[in-house]
């Protein structure tokens, strides 16, 4: 498998309207997994890419990419990085019925606090994923809540109602 190659079809296709899902063999899952081990930048961020369009989550990913969550990288990086732990974490626990671990939850906790407002976005949007045990961040996200002052932002609204959002799931006894 090239992987650059992968990443120019599936791009064409997600650019043409097309939601550009994949289904990889094992060794393809071994190549992805390779890339996103053993490189940085433009390179990584394609195999990120290539991960969040497969058709199934792939449970093997879920050390590498615990890994990327601890690891500095671009804000692009992590935006895709978010959208396959998603699917490769998050969803493929659930489909095995399987809570999330303590250590994933932390890492996400470090992501929340990053200063590009677009990962933020994506951080949320993972945690509002995580179901019941979004619970866990009810501190920080009354921490990082835009103020009524800041909502000028286009940024801090979307946050604003990311974050409104997951509260508004949480029992009554649970909020505040």
């Amino acid at each position: 498998m090239n992987l650059s190659q992968v990443y120019l079809e599936i791009k064409a296709q997600a650019e043409s309207g097309a939601r550009g899902l994949r289904k990889f063999t094992a060794t393809d899952w071994n190549i992805i997994e390779a890339t996103l081990q053993k490189t940085a930048g433009e390179e990584r961020a394609q195999a990120l890419f290539v991960c969040v369009h497969s058709m199934n989550p792939n449970r093997e990913l879920e050390a590498t990419l615990l890994k990327l969550m601890n690891e500095k990288l671009t804000s692009r990086e992590l935006v895709w990085l978010m959208n396959a732990v998603r699917k490769h974490i998050i969803q493929a626990r659930f489909k095995d019925g399987d809570r999330l671990t303590h250590e994933f939850l932390e890492a996400l906790r470090a992501l929340l606090y990053h200063p590009d407002a677009a990962v933020v976005e994506w951080v949320l949007r993972t945690i509002e994923e995580c179901g019941a045990q979004a619970i866990v961040f009810r501190g920080d996200l009354a921490k990082i809540k835009p103020s009524f002052w800041s909502l000028w932002s286009a940024e801090k609204r979307t946050l604003l109602e990311l974050v409104t959002f997951i509260e508004r799931k949480w029992p009554k006894s649970e909020k505040s």
